[in-house]
């Protein structure tokens, strides 16, 4: 008999009330524990969301949520290697989203910082997250000065520079939020992607007035599946 995959949801509002119940972090062990449980269901979650392409419109909250209670174990040495492989995931799961992802790395940065710290200054762990992480704002401030043409494109493939901005960040989880609505009968899988990007594009302009060009726009020549 094939192994039913867990509620994760239901998991994480389990851990998120025993977190919840905890009004001060004192250090105790079930205290930690509880936070961890918190941090880590967030993160499942996270990639369980992106992994089966629904509720993708979450990952923001729940990045934030993993960062409410990750900070507060940063303090404890023996969570740091934890800490880190968690902030990393969490990353790798958000999108739409280039001043929260600024907010983790920076927060991944301070991870490695302490692990340095107790290897003696050795290794400059972290150097290689500081580059990442100037390239991420100085993007972000090119878009909160409106020089969004400035804005390099990163890899292959083109993106709408628009995405850059604090309105688009504001409003693209309610607006997605809409869109998965509105598919929520449409197959996931193979040319998703094009009702997706259609059905976001009509939402974001008739409810936000915002103009987006989806990634078959700016890309004309490349086939998406």
């Amino acid at each position: 008999m094939e192994e039913q995959e867990p509620n994760y949801r239901e998991e994480v509002q389990k851990a998120r009330l025993a977190a919840q119940a905890i009004k001060e972090l004192h250090g105790y062990p079930d205290e930690i524990d509880a936070y961890w449980e918190m941090v880590c269901g967030t993160v499942v979650l996270a990639e369980y969301d992106l992994r089966e392409q629904d509720y993708q419109w979450e990952i923001a909250s729940l990045a934030r949520e993993m960062l409410q209670y990750a900070r507060p174990l940063e303090e404890y040495d023996h969570m740091l290697n934890k800490l880190y492989s968690a902030t990393k995931r969490m990353i790798d799961a958000l999108a739409d989203h280039p001043r929260l992802k600024a907010e983790l790395l920076e927060f991944e940065i301070l991870i490695m910082d302490r692990v340095e710290a107790q290897n003696d200054g050795r290794g400059n762990l972290s150097s290689y997250l500081r580059e990442d992480l100037a390239a991420l704002q100085a993007n972000i401030r090119l878009a909160d000065e409106g020089r969004l043409s400035e804005i390099p494109q990163k890899g292959h493939l083109m993106s709408d520079p628009i995405e850059w901005t604090a309105r688009w960040e504001e409003i693209i989880d309610e607006a997605d939020k809409k869109v998965y609505q509105q598919l929520s009968d449409s197959p996931r899988g193979m040319g998703f992607c094009h009702a997706f990007w259609y059905t976001r594009t009509e939402v974001l302009r008739n409810d936000y007035n915002l103009e987006w060009r989806s990634p078959s726009i700016m890309n004309p020549r490349v086939m998406f599946d």
